[in-house]
């Protein structure tokens, strides 16, 4: 009895110091309710949850873009010192709404809005990975590869063999995988490329993390901080990223789900630099190893008049939600139209008020999800969402032909963003994220272009429609609302 005394003592008194921990950490009212409860009433297992899964914060021990940011900062003094001598060129003058977007983005971020930079819109699976092995087989430095899944099928494959034929022509290369995104990649799958000289790293394998967890207070960390970005950087010129990662069902092989709608985007320019900067804090984190050179930051090529481009990095070491907070001031910018495609949709009440708020003063709000997910809790906390969002005159629509994966958002005639972060909670402060937000009106127009012909096959929602959803439907709707800030 003693024994079991002496546990209890002890999981009461850690139980009550994570109480006074949690009061301190300033999280919405009812999440910090929910744990203080959970750790009152079940105070063992409350601990052991708490412990793998509470914390919201990760300490980053360093940084690894000023040679980047110094880099972008020079190509844009350069570019005003010419602007300066040919006043008449063609750059367009920046608004205020947009100046406003990238100051909050220049704040947030590791690096600065770049000008001056190509962007290439990338249309599903099978174009993506044609451009992504084409820069492969052109690469003479260095080719960067960080995805959150890597399947061991025919598309991994093909992405390793050329990885080893590069390695072989004297590229470096280094691939970073997230250890639970590619969780079906065997220990040994790219034995061969380390062989000719490539270096792979997990990211923030299970094993190693849950070591640390059982650490208790010697550092905060939980197990389900994962790596979500989708990063491709060749020669620190050319540069890819957005919701597409390596796998059949990425091409639309999966007979579960069918077609498989994705976007990604190609971008050559000193945004290429931000890129390489949030794979080097990666590939650090992973590794203990730094990637800092000038070979691997070169000066960068610049297209005039180009895109603006801000690379947001978004994950738990930040203090702020980054991404989170460039989407909601996009969306209090907006006059005409906010175009948003998204497969998990649960807004966090700021952006979920920011649309309403947009809808309600006469923008175009158009919201695309998938008709049916890969997730039924998460596709039952987005229905919960819809009957607000129509009834301020935000039109909601189902993608029928497949499965829609894209993240991407459309403002006005003058924005855009294609990223990896989804519309959630889990995307805006738990996982490791990035998206570039460009100005760019070619580049909005080509997306907007892609939005209308995805609304084409898919069925739109009314209030109507989800009343004809039976009790259970609108009951699981509601209790899965609950834990929309864990989805």
């Amino acid at each position: 009895m003693t024994d079991l005394a002496i546990t209890l003592g002890l999981f009461v008194a850690h139980a009550a110091a994570i109480s006074i921990l949690l009061l301190y950490e300033r999280r919405q009212p009812a999440a910090t309710l929910a744990w203080l409860l959970t750790l009152a009433l079940l105070p063992g297992i409350g601990l052991v949850a708490y412990l793998l899964i509470g914390t919201t914060r990760f300490r980053r021990a360093v940084r690894h873009s000023e040679l980047a940011a110094r880099r972008i900062r020079g190509v844009r003094e350069r570019l005003e010192v010419r602007r300066k001598l040919d006043p008449d060129a063609d750059r367009p003058e920046i608004d205020p709404r947009t100046r406003a977007l990238l100051d909050l983005g220049a704040a947030l971020s590791s690096t600065p809005a770049s000008p001056a930079n190509r962007a290439h819109l990338l249309v599903d699976g099978a174009a993506t990975y044609r451009a992504i092995l084409r820069a492969i087989d052109a690469a003479v430095h260095h080719v960067h590869v960080e995805f959150y899944i890597i399947q061991p099928d025919a598309s991994g494959h093909s992405l390793r063999e050329r990885l080893i034929r590069a390695a072989r022509r004297g590229v470096e290369v280094r691939v970073l995988y997230d250890a639970v995104g590619s969780s079906r990649l065997p220990h040994d799958y790219f034995a061969d490329l380390v062989a000719e000289g490539g270096q792979v790293a997990a990211f923030r394998p299970v094993l190693r993390v849950l070591r640390r967890v059982l650490a208790l207070f010697r550092q905060r960390d939980r197990i389900d901080f994962r790596n979500h970005r989708k990063i491709v950087v060749v020669d620190g010129r050319l540069g890819f990223t957005g919701g597409i990662n390596i796998g059949r069902e990425y091409l639309g092989l999966d007979p579960e789900m069918g077609r498989w709608r994705d976007t990604h985007v190609e971008i050559e320019g000193p945004a290429t630099l931000s890129l390489q900067s949030a794979f080097a804090e990666d590939w650090f984190l992973a590794t203990g190893n730094t990637l800092d050179g000038d070979a691997h930051f070169p000066e960068p090529t610049c297209f005039e008049p180009g895109a603006l481009v801000q690379v947001v990095d978004s994950g738990p070491d930040s203090k702020w939600s980054p991404i989170e907070m460039m989407y909601a001031s996009a969306i209090v910018g907006s006059r005409e139209r906010i175009w948003i495609t998204n497969p998990y949709f649960v807004p966090s009440p700021t952006i979920e008020s920011a649309l309403i708020g947009a809808a309600l003063r006469g923008v175009d709000v158009r919201l695309l999800v998938p008709a049916r997910s890969d997730n039924l809790i998460v596709q039952l906390a987005s229905r919960s969402y819809f009957p607000r969002l129509i009834e301020a005159g935000a039109r909601v629509f189902r993608y029928r032909r497949g499965f829609v994966h894209a993240k991407t958002m459309v403002v006005d005639s003058w924005a855009a963003t294609v990223g990896s972060a989804n519309m959630d909670m889990r995307s805006f402060q738990l996982n490791f994220e990035l998206n570039p937000f460009l100005v760019d009106a070619d580049f909005a127009r080509t997306l907007a272009g892609e939005f209308e012909t995805d609304i084409a096959d898919a069925e739109e929602l009314t209030l109507a429609t989800l009343e004809r959803d039976n009790l259970l439907v609108r009951f699981l709707s509601a209790v899965a609302r609950l834990f929309s800030p864990l989805l």
